[in-house]
């Protein structure tokens, strides 16, 4: 028998069944993020995809470091904006990698929050938005994943 006690098998169990893993192998990317070219020389790339967050992380004209954190893995996601560039912060569930990008435009610091939450959520607690269309599940993902600004207001 399977009770709710059992703690870290019986999330693992609960996570494991809550999306199936695609038959192909692959993920389709949901949203690609850059870096602003003019105040960084070799701009990093945020990569969302469909089950992971991939950070390409260029450090020279031909050296790249790559990271990924599954969307299961996925801990808390931080963003900041000011009038122009923003940042955005993921950290990873493990303790392992963890993925800062800063000096990308404002409106896609949020956007890539919000999108980040959605599949982390859709992950965690089997929320389903399988959609045909690549560009509407991409907004059913913002939608799960934005913070209210009801919630925020007296």
């Amino acid at each position: 028998m399977k009770y709710p006690s059992l703690g870290d098998l019986w999330k693992l169990d609960t996570i494991a069944k809550s999306r199936p893993i695609k038959t192909n192998g692959q993920s389709r990317i949901l949203g690609r993020f850059r870096q602003l070219f003019p105040l960084t020389f070799f701009p990093d790339e945020l990569l969302i995809e469909e089950l992971r967050v991939v950070w390409v992380k260029k450090m020279g004209p031909w050296t790249t470091e790559i990271v990924s954190i599954m969307a299961t893995d996925i801990a808390c996601v931080y963003a900041s904006r000011g009038l122009v560039i923003g940042q955005i912060h993921i950290k990873s569930l493990t303790g392992g990698p963890e993925i800062r990008i800063d000096k990308i435009f404002g409106s896609h610091a949020y956007r890539a929050r919000n999108l980040i939450e959605g599949i982390a959520l859709a992950s965690r607690e089997g929320l389903k938005v399988e959609e045909t269309n690549l560009e509407s599940e991409k907004a059913g993902l913002i939608r799960a994943g934005e913070v209210r600004s009801s919630l925020f207001s007296h």
